[in-house]
């Protein structure tokens, strides 16, 4: 039985299946039972049961097969629902990975890397063989080998701008001028879809800047920003009350009541806005032999979700301080050590570097009591400077696509941070990015300390720490730490005039405070 009558909608204020801040519908556990679910006959029962076996059919004699499984088809039904979208189920891995391959077009080329899963590989080489396609495995660490295969893309297909980007971001002097000349060709074509037409813009400016021509870098920044900003949605209004009602719901009294978990495990948020250091932090941590880095995780997102038994959407409404405020918070905090403990290795320490977790440092400290949290600041210009010109996945971060959208977003961060510290004092640790990259073994000392380990040298060799990372710094991590993107903002202070005007306020005020820490 679910808990909701069909016959008459929820009342708007209860909890929906629908993200919040949308029009109520079901709750999940209502879409769960109803979801893939045929209308009840006499001769069947009330629910047709899922059953994953892969081989079982039902229905008549029995039959076996591995495609056209009717409890398949309602177990997509029912997480698609649960999604807000389209859902595929597969007998095994390697089955989804033939179905996405089943996509490419014939005589095709895929680049895959040299370390991808055996199955994989032999299936690309299978395919191979028979003709299908052409494959290529590269070392992901030997840059000409990635470069090679960037370049070979693009002569395949010249209107797919992700591969123009992708041979943009190497940082080559060599051959840029002619890689801008076949871009700004490419940009004259009349059949470019939106995101082309994007990732040409920011492969332009990338090449663009590498050559020192900033003016035209500009020009091309501003035109890919637009082509994205065209096809997202983001409302400063919304947003800004938002966080309005996300600093209402969360008092210093609120967070004080904390969870009771285990303490055997301590995890450490990494937080902040993206660009601004905080892979390379993680990098320094993942150093230290107590400390497991996992990257960025969603599971403290995932965990309130399911306390509340109700979808967030990425996009903040003010529905969000009632969410906030109904958790509770010891299902959330064990749930989360609870999920992410195979993750941890046997270490006392493990890290959860996603940015956005900045937004839910109060829940975090109420439901994970003894959890650390490091925030990474950096200067205001920088780190707008950063965000604007990283092309993001869809939906991520959409505030970092115009100026003034831009400087609202840094003014909502910044006052929840503050209010963060003021309603926990001490327990969040800032460390600004001038400092990291100037004085990194200060500032890794100052980190070692505030998580109660013994202070190590050697730790900020980042070179030495060999783990995978997926983030938009993974070209950045193959450097030492350096001092170069300190101020860079400034060759472009021309263009950021309006934003520098929005968040002057904010500018001096982080002077002043480096300054008194200096």
């Amino acid at each position: 039985m679910s808990e909701d009558s069909p016959a008459s909608p929820p009342p708007v204020s209860g909890p929906t299946s629908e993200p919040v801040g949308s029009t109520p519908r079901w709750k999940p556990s209502t879409v769960a039972v109803k979801a893939g679910r045929p209308e009840h006959r006499p001769d069947q029962p009330l629910n047709e049961p899922i059953v994953m076996a892969s081989t079982y059919v039902a229905g008549g004699d029995l039959e076996y097969g591995r495609y056209g499984n009717p409890t398949w088809t309602a177990f997509e039904e029912a997480l698609g629902a649960l999604e807000g979208g389209r859902c595929l189920s597969f007998a095994s891995g390697l089955a989804a990975v033939a179905t996405v391959l089943d996509l490419v077009g014939r005589d095709a080329k895929v680049v895959a890397p040299r370390h991808a899963y055996n199955g994989t590989v032999l299936q690309l080489g299978d395919l191979e063989a028979r003709g299908r396609l052409q494959t290529e495995l590269v070392d992901v660490t030997d840059t000409a080998a990635v470069v090679a295969a960037c370049e070979e893309a693009v002569a395949k297909a010249p209107q797919y701008g992700h591969a123009h980007w992708s041979a943009a971001q190497f940082g080559r002097k060599e051959g840029a001028s002619e890689r801008i000349a076949r871009m700004r060709e490419v940009l004259q074509r009349d059949d470019l879809d939106n995101d082309s037409v994007t990732y040409l813009q920011y492969g332009l400016f990338k090449e663009l800047d590498t050559l020192g021509d900033t003016e035209a870098a500009w020009e091309a920044l501003m035109a890919g920003a637009a082509a994205r900003r065209s096809v997202t949605f983001h409302d400063v209004a919304t947003e800004t009350a938002a966080f309005d009602a996300l600093i209402e719901a969360t008092p210093a009294s609120w967070i004080a009541q904390c969870a009771d978990v285990p303490q055997d495990v301590t995890p450490i948020f990494v937080v902040g806005m993206p660009r601004t250091g905080t892979t390379l932090l993680e990098r320094i941590l993942g150093n230290h032999p107590a400390i497991e880095t996992c990257g960025e995780l969603n599971d403290f997102r995932q965990q309130m979700q399911w306390a509340n038994n109700l979808r967030m959407n990425l996009t903040l409404t003010p529905e969000i301080g009632p969410y906030v405020a109904g958790i509770d918070a010891d299902i959330v905090g064990n749930r989360y050590l609870s999920k992410t403990r195979h993750l941890t290795r046997n270490k006392a320490f493990f890290s959860d570097k996603h940015p956005i977790n900045m937004l839910w440092c109060g829940p975090i400290m109420k439901a994970l009591p003894h959890a650390k949290i490091i925030h990474l600041r950096r200067n205001p210009m920088d780190a707008c400077f950063s965000n604007l010109k990283e092309l993001f996945a869809h939906h991520y971060y959409p505030y970092s696509y115009a100026l003034d959208e831009l400087a609202a977003h840094y003014r909502n961060y910044d006052r929840l941070m503050r209010h963060w510290h003021a309603a926990a004092p001490g327990r969040i640790l800032d460390v600004r990015y001038e400092d990291l990259v100037t004085q990194p073994e200060r500032e890794a000392q100052r980190v070692q300390e505030y998580l109660g380990l013994p202070a190590l040298d050697g730790v900020t060799d980042i070179l030495a720490n060999k783990k995978v990372t997926t983030t938009a710094s993974t070209l950045q991590l193959r450097q030492p730490i350096h001092t170069r993107n300190v101020g860079g903002w400034k060759r472009y202070a021309t263009g950021l005039v309006p934003l520098e005007a929005q968040l002057q306020d904010l500018v001096q005020a982080y002077r002043g405070e480096s300054a008194a820490a200096a």
